[in-house]
């Protein structure tokens, strides 16, 4: 509103009020002036505020809350006096704070995931050196025992390692893992699987692609796996 100089202005009526961060504002109309030159005013602004506010419901009771609106000659918004900012920008910041935090919801959940696989990894490797240890302590007539029974079952053994070769891939048929091509979570048992594709063999057959669970990854190619975790971070 433009005001005289060393002038002196009256309150005519409140003809709204809204709240901003617990404040309440009202907006002021003054003698004299249009609606387009209200104000808006905080409370301690305004004197004999109990008989403008009285005055005030008697109005919006009588004629409905939108009393004071004129055609071409609405008064201003809040937000042109203390920049409160618009629904679309609110919206807009709402939905970024939203993304952010389904990020950070996933980037907490790999970094779990990646904490598990390194201790699933020193448990192996105990697991492994404890075998070991076994192994060693185990009598000749123990040893001997168990060569009798993989030589009575190695010549079945190599027959059906002979049909999965030709088809199947798998570190236990001595194939190079290419890539881990996606990753999935299974929610009835609640853990990961991978899919993996295989290099070709030397003698050009190129092994089945296969599902296998992050404790195969881990026994046979942790630093792939690894690797592939810290790329989705």
């Amino acid at each position: 509103m433009s005001r005289k100089k060393r002038g002196l202005y009256f309150i005519e009526q409140i003809l709204d009020y809204k709240q901003y961060n617990g404040q309440k504002y009202y907006l002021v109309k003054w003698q004299g002036y249009n609606n387009r030159d209200c104000t808006w005013e905080k409370p301690d602004k305004i004197p004999n505020l109990t008989q403008f506010l009285h005055q005030f419901e008697e109005n919006v009771k009588n004629n409905g809350s939108n009393f004071y609106h004129i055609q071409n000659d609405e008064p201003p918004q809040l937000e042109d006096f203390i920049g409160v900012p618009s629904k679309s920008k609110q919206n807009q910041h709402q939905h970024q704070q939203e993304q952010i935090k389904i990020l950070q919801n996933q980037v907490d959940q790999l970094k779990s995931e990646i904490d598990l696989m390194k201790k699933q990894q020193d448990e192996l490797v105990q697991l492994i050196t404890t075998n070991q240890q076994n192994e060693k302590t185990l009598q000749p007539n123990q040893q001997q025992d168990s060569e009798i029974i993989q030589e009575s079952t190695s010549e079945q053994s190599q027959k059906n390692t002979e049909i999965k070769l030709q088809c199947e891939g798998g570190f236990e048929f001595g194939d190079l893992l290419d890539k881990i091509g996606q990753a999935v979570q299974v929610k009835d048992k609640g853990h990961k699987m991978y899919y993996l594709l295989w290099q070709k063999r030397p003698n050009g057959i190129v092994p089945k692609n296969r599902w296998v669970n992050s404790e195969y990854l881990m026994k046979h190619d942790i630093n792939t796996l690894c690797y592939y975790l810290q790329k989705k971070l």
